[in-house]
Protein backbone atom coordinates (compact mmCIF):
# COMPACT_ATOMS: atom_id res chain seq x y z
CA UNK A 1 0.00 0.00 0.00
CA UNK A 2 1.13 3.56 -0.67
CA UNK A 3 -0.21 6.28 1.66
CA UNK A 4 0.36 10.01 1.21
CA UNK A 5 -0.37 12.30 4.17
CA UNK A 6 -1.49 15.90 3.81
CA UNK A 7 -1.44 18.46 6.65
CA UNK A 8 -2.63 22.04 6.69
CA UNK A 9 0.58 23.17 8.38
CA UNK A 10 3.68 21.41 9.69
CA UNK A 11 6.02 22.60 12.44
CA UNK A 12 8.66 21.05 14.70
CA UNK A 13 6.57 21.16 17.91
CA UNK A 14 3.06 21.05 16.45
CA UNK A 15 0.92 18.23 17.87
CA UNK A 16 -0.72 17.34 14.55
CA UNK A 17 2.69 17.25 12.86
CA UNK A 18 3.93 14.86 15.54
CA UNK A 19 0.95 12.60 14.89
CA UNK A 20 1.69 12.64 11.17
CA UNK A 21 5.26 11.60 11.88
CA UNK A 22 4.03 8.86 14.23
CA UNK A 23 1.70 7.58 11.50
CA UNK A 24 4.59 7.55 9.02
CA UNK A 25 6.76 5.49 11.37
CA UNK A 26 4.00 2.90 11.53
CA UNK A 27 3.48 2.94 7.76
CA UNK A 28 7.18 2.21 7.25
CA UNK A 29 6.99 -0.56 9.83
CA UNK A 30 4.10 -2.10 7.88
CA UNK A 31 5.99 -1.81 4.59
CA UNK A 32 3.79 0.98 3.23
CA UNK A 33 5.34 3.60 0.97
CA UNK A 34 4.30 7.23 0.43
CA UNK A 35 5.23 10.85 1.08
CA UNK A 36 4.07 13.54 3.53
CA UNK A 37 2.97 17.03 2.48
CA UNK A 38 1.83 20.27 4.12
CA UNK A 39 0.23 23.44 2.82
CA UNK A 40 2.39 25.60 5.11
CA UNK A 41 5.88 24.57 6.22
CA UNK A 42 7.43 26.24 9.28
CA UNK A 43 10.84 27.82 8.54
CA UNK A 44 12.57 25.70 11.20
CA UNK A 45 11.03 22.40 10.05
CA UNK A 46 13.32 19.68 8.72
CA UNK A 47 12.47 19.78 5.00
CA UNK A 48 13.31 16.11 4.65
CA UNK A 49 10.10 15.31 6.54
CA UNK A 50 7.46 17.19 4.53
CA UNK A 51 7.09 18.55 1.01
CA UNK A 52 4.83 21.36 -0.19
CA UNK A 53 1.23 20.33 -0.84
CA UNK A 54 1.59 21.63 -4.40
CA UNK A 55 3.87 18.69 -5.13
CA UNK A 56 1.23 16.10 -4.22
CA UNK A 57 0.56 14.02 -7.35
CA UNK A 58 -0.56 10.53 -6.31
CA UNK A 59 -1.16 7.57 -8.55
CA UNK A 60 -4.88 6.66 -8.79
CA UNK A 61 -4.63 3.74 -6.37
CA UNK A 62 -2.62 5.60 -3.70
CA UNK A 63 -4.41 6.40 -0.45
CA UNK A 64 -4.54 10.07 0.56
CA UNK A 65 -4.84 10.71 4.29
CA UNK A 66 -5.77 14.22 5.35
CA UNK A 67 -5.00 15.42 8.89
CA UNK A 68 -7.47 18.27 9.49
CA UNK A 69 -7.17 20.96 12.15
CA UNK A 70 -8.10 24.17 10.33
CA UNK A 71 -9.05 25.75 7.00
CA UNK A 72 -6.71 25.16 4.07
CA UNK A 73 -7.27 27.10 0.80
CA UNK A 74 -7.84 25.02 -2.34
CA UNK A 75 -7.97 21.81 -0.32
CA UNK A 76 -11.11 20.58 -2.03
CA UNK A 77 -9.35 20.66 -5.40
CA UNK A 78 -6.54 18.49 -4.05
CA UNK A 79 -9.14 15.88 -3.13
CA UNK A 80 -10.96 15.89 -6.48
CA UNK A 81 -8.72 13.07 -7.65
CA UNK A 82 -10.19 9.54 -7.72
CA UNK A 83 -7.90 8.31 -4.93
CA UNK A 84 -9.33 6.54 -1.87
CA UNK A 85 -9.24 9.23 0.80
CA UNK A 86 -9.47 9.37 4.56
CA UNK A 87 -9.81 12.37 6.86
CA UNK A 88 -8.61 12.48 10.47
CA UNK A 89 -10.12 15.36 12.44
CA UNK A 90 -7.81 16.66 15.16
CA UNK A 91 -10.30 19.30 16.35
CA UNK A 92 -10.97 22.88 15.32
CA UNK A 93 -10.80 25.57 17.99
CA UNK A 94 -13.73 28.03 17.92
CA UNK A 95 -12.74 31.28 16.21
CA UNK A 96 -14.01 33.48 19.05
CA UNK A 97 -10.83 32.86 20.99
CA UNK A 98 -8.57 34.48 18.37
CA UNK A 99 -10.28 37.51 16.85
CA UNK A 100 -8.69 40.01 19.24
CA UNK A 101 -5.20 38.54 19.40
CA UNK A 102 -4.58 36.80 16.08
CA UNK A 103 -7.21 37.66 13.41
CA UNK A 104 -5.61 35.45 10.73
CA UNK A 105 -5.92 32.42 13.02
CA UNK A 106 -9.51 33.44 13.79
CA UNK A 107 -10.36 33.51 10.07
CA UNK A 108 -8.81 30.07 9.61
CA UNK A 109 -10.89 28.67 12.49
CA UNK A 110 -14.06 30.44 11.35
CA UNK A 111 -13.87 28.95 7.85
CA UNK A 112 -12.92 25.49 9.05
CA UNK A 113 -16.29 24.02 10.17
CA UNK A 114 -17.91 24.42 6.74
CA UNK A 115 -14.84 23.08 4.97
CA UNK A 116 -14.60 20.15 7.38
CA UNK A 117 -18.25 19.28 6.81
CA UNK A 118 -17.76 19.39 3.03
CA UNK A 119 -14.65 17.22 3.20
CA UNK A 120 -16.28 14.75 5.59
CA UNK A 121 -18.96 14.06 2.99
CA UNK A 122 -16.42 13.68 0.18
CA UNK A 123 -13.92 11.26 1.69
CA UNK A 124 -14.36 7.50 1.79
CA UNK A 125 -13.92 7.41 5.57
CA UNK A 126 -13.64 10.05 8.29
CA UNK A 127 -12.14 9.57 11.75
CA UNK A 128 -11.97 11.66 14.89
CA UNK A 129 -9.19 11.41 17.45
CA UNK A 130 -11.97 11.31 20.04
CA UNK A 131 -15.66 10.50 20.12
CA UNK A 132 -16.14 14.20 20.79
CA UNK A 133 -14.66 14.99 17.36
CA UNK A 134 -16.27 12.00 15.66
CA UNK A 135 -19.72 13.31 16.64
CA UNK A 136 -19.11 16.44 14.55
CA UNK A 137 -18.20 14.30 11.54
CA UNK A 138 -21.39 12.26 11.88
CA UNK A 139 -23.44 15.44 12.19
CA UNK A 140 -21.80 16.71 9.00
CA UNK A 141 -23.03 13.66 7.10
CA UNK A 142 -19.84 11.63 6.73
CA UNK A 143 -20.53 8.25 5.13
CA UNK A 144 -18.43 6.23 7.58
CA UNK A 145 -16.92 7.47 10.84
CA UNK A 146 -14.38 5.83 13.14
CA UNK A 147 -12.52 6.91 16.27
CA UNK A 148 -8.72 6.62 16.09
CA UNK A 149 -7.21 8.04 19.27
CA UNK A 150 -3.97 9.96 19.34
CA UNK A 151 -0.95 7.67 19.20
CA UNK A 152 0.90 7.71 22.52
CA UNK A 153 4.29 5.98 22.31
CA UNK A 154 5.27 5.70 25.96
CA UNK A 155 8.68 4.30 25.08
CA UNK A 156 9.56 7.58 23.38
CA UNK A 157 8.53 9.52 26.50
CA UNK A 158 11.13 7.88 28.71
CA UNK A 159 10.84 6.45 32.23
CA UNK A 160 8.23 7.75 34.65
CA UNK A 161 8.87 9.43 37.98
CA UNK A 162 9.85 7.34 40.98
CA UNK A 163 7.79 8.63 43.88
CA UNK A 164 7.03 12.21 44.88
CA UNK A 165 9.44 14.75 43.35
CA UNK A 166 11.85 16.66 45.55
CA UNK A 167 11.67 20.40 46.07
CA UNK A 168 8.79 22.83 46.48
CA UNK A 169 5.36 21.98 45.02
CA UNK A 170 5.55 22.38 41.26
CA UNK A 171 2.40 22.72 39.16
CA UNK A 172 2.67 22.04 35.42
CA UNK A 173 0.60 22.69 32.33
CA UNK A 174 1.65 21.78 28.78
CA UNK A 175 -0.20 23.24 25.82
CA UNK A 176 -0.15 26.05 23.31
CA UNK A 177 -0.23 29.47 24.96
CA UNK A 178 -3.65 30.48 23.65
CA UNK A 179 -6.85 32.02 25.04
CA UNK A 180 -8.90 28.81 25.00
CA UNK A 181 -6.25 27.06 27.13
CA UNK A 182 -6.97 29.64 29.87
CA UNK A 183 -3.44 29.99 31.21
CA UNK A 184 -4.65 33.29 32.68
CA UNK A 185 -7.14 31.47 34.90
CA UNK A 186 -4.54 28.87 35.71
CA UNK A 187 -2.14 31.58 36.92
CA UNK A 188 -4.83 33.11 39.14
CA UNK A 189 -5.76 29.73 40.66
CA UNK A 190 -2.10 28.96 41.27
CA UNK A 191 -1.63 32.35 42.94
CA UNK A 192 -4.42 31.56 45.41
CA UNK A 193 -2.96 28.11 46.09
CA UNK A 194 0.44 29.67 46.70
CA UNK A 195 -0.97 32.40 48.92
CA UNK A 196 -3.04 30.12 51.16
CA UNK A 197 -1.43 26.69 50.98
CA UNK A 198 2.13 26.64 49.58
CA UNK A 199 4.09 29.92 49.64
CA UNK A 200 7.09 28.28 47.94
CA UNK A 201 5.08 26.66 45.11
CA UNK A 202 6.13 27.04 41.48
CA UNK A 203 4.11 27.06 38.27
CA UNK A 204 5.57 25.99 34.92
CA UNK A 205 3.72 26.66 31.66
CA UNK A 206 5.07 24.97 28.53
CA UNK A 207 3.85 25.97 25.08
CA UNK A 208 4.36 28.06 21.98
CA UNK A 209 2.44 31.37 22.20
CA UNK A 210 -0.29 32.16 19.71
CA UNK A 211 1.12 35.70 19.60
CA UNK A 212 3.82 37.76 21.38
CA UNK A 213 1.06 39.96 22.75
CA UNK A 214 -0.65 37.06 24.49
CA UNK A 215 2.61 35.85 26.00
CA UNK A 216 3.36 39.35 27.33
CA UNK A 217 -0.09 39.51 28.91
CA UNK A 218 0.46 36.18 30.68
CA UNK A 219 3.88 37.25 31.95
CA UNK A 220 2.47 40.55 33.22
CA UNK A 221 -0.35 38.76 35.03
CA UNK A 222 2.09 36.32 36.60
CA UNK A 223 4.30 39.17 37.80
CA UNK A 224 1.30 40.84 39.42
CA UNK A 225 -0.30 37.89 41.24
CA UNK A 226 2.60 35.43 41.71
CA UNK A 227 5.87 37.35 41.32
CA UNK A 228 8.93 35.23 40.52
CA UNK A 229 6.91 32.01 40.87
CA UNK A 230 5.80 31.38 37.25
CA UNK A 231 8.03 30.10 34.46
CA UNK A 232 7.01 30.02 30.80
CA UNK A 233 8.97 27.83 28.39
CA UNK A 234 8.47 27.41 24.63
CA UNK A 235 9.90 25.02 22.09
CA UNK A 236 11.40 22.64 24.66
CA UNK A 237 13.15 19.42 23.66
CA UNK A 238 11.66 16.01 24.40
CA UNK A 239 14.29 15.50 27.08
CA UNK A 240 13.49 18.82 28.74
CA UNK A 241 9.75 18.15 28.63
CA UNK A 242 10.24 14.76 30.28
CA UNK A 243 12.32 16.39 33.02
CA UNK A 244 9.55 18.94 33.65
CA UNK A 245 6.95 16.18 33.99
CA UNK A 246 9.19 14.27 36.42
CA UNK A 247 9.63 17.37 38.60
CA UNK A 248 5.89 18.18 38.72
CA UNK A 249 3.69 17.47 41.74
CA UNK A 250 0.44 18.09 39.85
CA UNK A 251 -0.78 18.78 36.30
CA UNK A 252 -3.48 21.45 36.06
CA UNK A 253 -5.60 21.92 32.93
CA UNK A 254 -8.30 24.60 32.92
CA UNK A 255 -8.82 24.69 29.15
CA UNK A 256 -12.25 25.61 27.84
CA UNK A 257 -11.88 23.60 24.63
CA UNK A 258 -9.90 20.41 23.97
CA UNK A 259 -10.52 17.81 21.30
CA UNK A 260 -8.19 15.32 22.98
CA UNK A 261 -5.26 16.91 24.92
CA UNK A 262 -2.44 14.38 24.82
CA UNK A 263 -0.53 16.07 27.71
CA UNK A 264 -3.17 14.58 30.01
CA UNK A 265 -1.97 11.10 29.05
CA UNK A 266 1.65 12.20 29.25
CA UNK A 267 1.03 13.32 32.83
CA UNK A 268 -0.50 9.91 33.57
CA UNK A 269 2.59 8.23 32.15
CA UNK A 270 4.93 10.25 34.36
CA UNK A 271 2.84 9.60 37.46
CA UNK A 272 1.65 13.19 37.85
CA UNK A 273 -1.87 13.60 39.31
CA UNK A 274 -4.19 15.52 37.00
CA UNK A 275 -6.76 18.20 37.78
CA UNK A 276 -8.78 19.25 34.76
CA UNK A 277 -11.93 21.06 33.75
CA UNK A 278 -14.62 18.68 32.51
CA UNK A 279 -15.15 20.14 29.03
CA UNK A 280 -15.21 18.92 25.42
CA UNK A 281 -13.03 15.83 24.96
CA UNK A 282 -11.29 15.97 28.35
CA UNK A 283 -13.61 13.67 30.39
CA UNK A 284 -13.56 11.13 27.56
CA UNK A 285 -9.76 10.99 27.68
CA UNK A 286 -9.17 10.94 31.44
CA UNK A 287 -12.12 8.78 32.48
CA UNK A 288 -12.04 8.35 36.26
CA UNK A 289 -8.28 8.93 36.54
CA UNK A 290 -8.32 12.69 37.17
CA UNK A 291 -9.93 15.21 39.49
CA UNK A 292 -12.52 16.85 37.24
CA UNK A 293 -13.96 20.33 37.75
CA UNK A 294 -17.40 21.43 36.63
CA UNK A 295 -16.54 25.11 37.10
CA UNK A 296 -13.51 27.38 37.24
CA UNK A 297 -13.73 28.69 40.81
CA UNK A 298 -10.10 29.45 41.65
CA UNK A 299 -10.69 28.70 45.35
CA UNK A 300 -11.88 25.19 44.48
CA UNK A 301 -8.92 24.71 42.14
CA UNK A 302 -6.51 25.82 44.87
CA UNK A 303 -7.92 23.29 47.33
CA UNK A 304 -7.77 20.48 44.79
CA UNK A 305 -4.14 21.35 44.10
CA UNK A 306 -3.43 21.11 47.82
CA UNK A 307 -5.09 17.68 47.99
CA UNK A 308 -3.31 16.39 44.91
CA UNK A 309 0.07 17.44 46.30
CA UNK A 310 -0.34 16.39 49.93
CA UNK A 311 -2.82 13.48 50.11
CA UNK A 312 -0.73 10.32 49.62
CA UNK A 313 -3.70 7.95 49.39
CA UNK A 314 -5.35 10.15 46.77
CA UNK A 315 -2.16 10.28 44.70
CA UNK A 316 -1.80 6.50 44.85
CA UNK A 317 -5.41 5.93 43.81
CA UNK A 318 -5.13 8.40 40.94
CA UNK A 319 -1.91 6.71 39.84
CA UNK A 320 -3.60 3.31 39.83
CA UNK A 321 -6.50 4.61 37.77
CA UNK A 322 -4.12 6.46 35.43
CA UNK A 323 -2.31 3.25 34.56
CA UNK A 324 -5.62 1.60 33.73
CA UNK A 325 -6.53 4.59 31.58
CA UNK A 326 -3.23 4.39 29.73
CA UNK A 327 -4.08 0.79 28.83
CA UNK A 328 -7.14 2.11 26.97
CA UNK A 329 -4.82 4.26 24.84
CA UNK A 330 -2.04 1.66 24.52
CA UNK A 331 0.14 2.27 21.47
CA UNK A 332 -0.31 -1.19 19.96
CA UNK A 333 -4.07 -0.99 20.40
CA UNK A 334 -4.32 2.34 18.61
CA UNK A 335 -1.90 1.16 15.91
CA UNK A 336 -4.10 -1.84 15.18
CA UNK A 337 -7.14 0.42 14.92
CA UNK A 338 -5.30 2.67 12.48
CA UNK A 339 -4.16 -0.27 10.36
CA UNK A 340 -7.63 -1.80 10.23
CA UNK A 341 -9.17 1.53 9.27
CA UNK A 342 -6.61 2.18 6.54
CA UNK A 343 -7.39 -1.21 4.99
CA UNK A 344 -11.09 -0.24 4.94
CA UNK A 345 -10.18 2.93 3.04
CA UNK A 346 -7.92 1.14 0.55
CA UNK A 347 -10.48 -1.54 -0.28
Amino acid sequence: MKVHQLLGAAGPVDAVTQQGLAYRRLFREWGWDGQDYADVLAPDLDRRLFSSSGELDPDPDDVVLLHYSGYVPRLERLLERPNPTMLVSHNVTPSRYFWELEPSEAVRCALAPLQLADLARRVRLAAGVSEYNAADLRAAGARQVEVIPVLLDRQRLGPASDGLPDGPPTILFVGRLAPHKRQDLLIRAFAMYRRHRAPDARLVLVGVPVSPRFERALRQLAAQVAPSAVTIESGVSAERLAALYRSAHAFLCLSEHEGFCIPLLEAFHFGVPVIARSVAGVPEVVGDAALLLDDSDVAVVAELLHLAVTDRELREELSRRAQARLDVYAYDRTARKLQETMHKVAT
